[in-house]
């Protein structure tokens, strides 16, 4: 079984990394996946053989720091509309949930064919950039942003309320600074 959960902490980023990966095998789960966003906070993989280990383990880490959002990846996704899903990908977007963004936009993707497919792709490929930096894999973001970058070269400006010139923009930018400055969709 398979959560995503946001810790928010002040400190020190690795010593808080290390006590959340022992604390998880001290009571049988598996942390995975370390992301961490602007303002600090953790992101994590929870694997857990049950609910009850799962609970286990957010009742063990309270004391230590406040979950932000816990999202339980075990369920099926709902049925949106395409402005529905593209709604929801912005917000996580905007909420440097960029995983979570990725797996949606994917999920439309799978449905689409020419130039449409190939623009999610390209938001896709921003959003995994974004989670290469959370991990502290800037080099691998920049080539990922890059590629994404390229598919998301045309001529249209808007897909449905997504600023398409604008996104390009912040795109151009963080290439040529070698830098992953956070945007909004």
């Amino acid at each position: 079984m398979r959560w995503l959960v946001r810790f928010l902490r002040e400190g020190p980023k690795d010593p808080f990394l290390s006590s959340m990966k022992t604390l998880a095998r001290s009571v049988g789960v598996d942390a995975r996946n370390p992301k961490w966003t602007s303002y600090g906070a953790l992101e994590l993989d929870i694997f857990c053989p049950t609910v009850v280990d799962f609970e286990t383990f957010m009742a063990a880490a309270k004391p230590i720091a406040e979950a932000e959002f816990v999202t339980d990846l075990n369920r099926a996704t709902e049925y949106l509309t395409d402005n529905e899903i593209l709604l929801k990908a912005k917000r996580l977007f905007n909420a440097e949930r960029y995983w979570e963004c990725h797996e949606v936009l994917e999920g439309l993707w799978r449905q689409k064919q020419g130039n449409e497919k190939r623009l999610l792709q390209g938001l896709i490929l921003v959003c995994a950039a974004y989670v290469h930096h959370q991990k502290g894999e800037n080099d691998v973001a920049l080539s990922v942003l890059g590629r994404g970058a390229r598919l998301l070269e045309s001529p249209q400006e808007k897909y449905h309320d997504l600023d398409l010139a604008r996104i390009r923009n912040q795109i151009r930018r963080a290439l040529e600074d070698r830098t992953l400055a956070g945007f909004e969709l």
